[in-house]
């Protein structure tokens, strides 16, 4: 901690100072990051893994960190251990358990889990009567990365509809803390801010009791899924016709604008954003592709006139020089607010399954949605389309029906490991499907895409597919309907 703090204080300091800051990353590389420095931080925490079973903080984290390095038997090893020893349930750590849990595709059991952590936190709010004061708390921790700020609209939406109950809704952290605060500033209409750290700190207590979770929903007495919840709030809140919570300012728009100019777009030129998500090994998380797939439909928004600014951060894969495109990830121009831009004036974005994907509906803008995963947790809009990957059985040479994809053995997964200890290769979208899908929102938002009567029924029965597992009707892309018509039945399709 001390180091942690010392780090902090001198990074933007020697930032002055080349030199001196070039040898100072070396060292802390050196100590911090190196192979020999990460087996020392690993040798401790297993150790104690193995000699004091009973001392829970190390274990916790030593499973985290086999969770994130993707040696998930060796992390479950340690959670089923941990959770028979039966730890208080208003562990925070917990929380890494049940994503552990979740991601090895045990599914039933992280729900069960992270129910009854909900139901315990509600439990001690109503015995403190912290219950009475009318409040509800979004916590840094859980609500930081951009698609988890994407929620927020959910939880207001869900208030005004009268599914929760009214409460004064309060984000607590500083600015520089969240992913992306020209975002968040955005809900300043809806929400109460706390950004000191010492009130923050006295409010903890309270605040834990009154949090809201990324994984249940409290509704009352009882708890719900997000998923589910959010899928119901936005089908009552499209079927009331109401529109978007955010808007631009006309400031806002006229800043945006004026960068668009300086980054070479020419005025009057429509535009897209285009985030497709890297994780650091694509070979573990089913969310992420390759962006140099995307080739073909770069190449046909721009051959119809538009331009593609490329979202992210300065650590992706720089993008190849494709015509009408800008690589404003490498930019030395992106800033938080910009982004918001992209995503809230863009004609849409080109989003995967990553949290900008979740932004654009909060503006009232549609999303179409490649190379997306698990599609039992997918939460967007009714102008979004969904092109999910395929999940190919390799035992039975077939792909997974969208039946299959959706239940509990396969609906949640996010590892391409675990997705293949059950003999499922996944598989990702080809160009050709990528351009497809842009050519066919081009279309709609343009007016002029007009659905099959075969697409009209594929569409009610995934519709009627999500109402069962109380997840949202995504709209499935043609590129999809048209080669694989099969998959909307319950019976196994076969594949090429």
């Amino acid at each position: 901690m001390i180091f942690r703090r010392l780090r902090k204080f001198l990074k933007p300091r020697l930032k002055r100072y080349p030199i001196a800051f070039r040898m100072y990353e070396v060292i802390s590389w050196t100590f911090t990051r190196s192979h020999v420095a990460l087996e020392v931080k690993r040798f401790f925490p297993r150790m104690g893994n193995i000699v004091f079973p009973m001392w829970l903080g190390p274990r916790y984290k030593l499973a985290r960190r086999y969770a994130v390095e993707g040696e998930l038997d060796k992390a479950m090893r340690i959670a089923d251990d941990v959770l028979a020893r039966k730890p208080d349930l208003c562990e925070s750590r917990l929380y890494w358990i049940g994503s552990i849990l979740w991601l090895q595709g045990r599914y039933e059991d992280a729900h069960c889990l992270f129910k009854s952590m909900e139901e315990r936190r509600f439990q001690v709010a109503r015995e403190l009567q912290h219950d009475r004061l009318g409040l509800r708390f979004f916590p840094i921790g859980h609500f930081t990365p951009i698609g988890h700020l994407g929620m927020l609209d959910k939880y207001i939406k869900a208030e005004i509809l009268g599914m929760i109950p009214r409460r004064t809704n309060v984000i607590l952290g500083a600015l520089k803390d969240f992913s992306n605060p020209a975002y968040i500033r955005c809900w300043e209409k809806y929400f109460s801010w706390i950004m000191d750290p010492r009130t923050i700190s006295l409010l903890a207590p309270l605040s834990y009791s009154l949090q809201e979770d990324l994984i249940m929903v409290r509704l009352g007495e009882r708890t719900r899924s997000f998923v589910a919840f959010g899928a119901e709030v936005q089908s009552r809140w499209e079927a009331g016709g109401r529109g978007p919570l955010l808007e631009q300012s006309a400031e806002h728009r006229e800043r945006g604008y004026g960068l668009l100019r300086e980054l070479g777009v020419p005025e009057g030129s429509w535009f897209v954003g285009l985030h497709v998500r890297e994780g650091k090994d694509r070979m573990r998380d089913v969310r992420s592709s390759d962006i140099i797939t995307y080739r073909l439909a770069i190449e046909e928004i721009a051959k119809r006139g538009g331009w593609i600014l490329r979202m992210g951060d300065r650590n992706m894969r720089p993008l190849p020089s494709y015509p009408n495109t800008i690589d404003y990830a490498q930019s030395t121009k992106r800033e938080d607010w910009m982004d918001v831009f992209l995503w809230a004036e863009g004609r849409f974005l080109i989003g995967t399954g990553s949290g900008p994907q979740m932004i654009p509906t909060t503006f009232g803008k549609p999303v179409a949605i490649a190379n997306y995963g698990p599609i039992a947790t997918i939460v967007c809009g009714k102008d979004d389309i969904l092109l999910p990957k395929h999940y190919w059985h390799e035992k039975e040479g077939r792909y997974l029906t969208l039946a299959e994809r959706m239940s509990p053995d396969y609906g949640f997964l996010e590892s391409i490991g675990a997705l293949a200890s059950m003999g499922i290769r996944v598989v990702d979208n080809t160009p050709e499907e990528l351009r497809e899908l842009v050519a066919e929102m081009m279309d709609r938002v343009e007016g002029r895409h007009v659905d099959t009567e075969q697409e009209r029924a594929m569409h009610a029965r995934f519709a009627e597919l999500a109402a069962s597992h109380e997840a949202y009707p995504a709209k499935m892309a043609r590129a999809f309907m048209s080669r694989y018509p099969d998959l909307f039945h319950a019976s196994a399709a076969q594949g090429p």
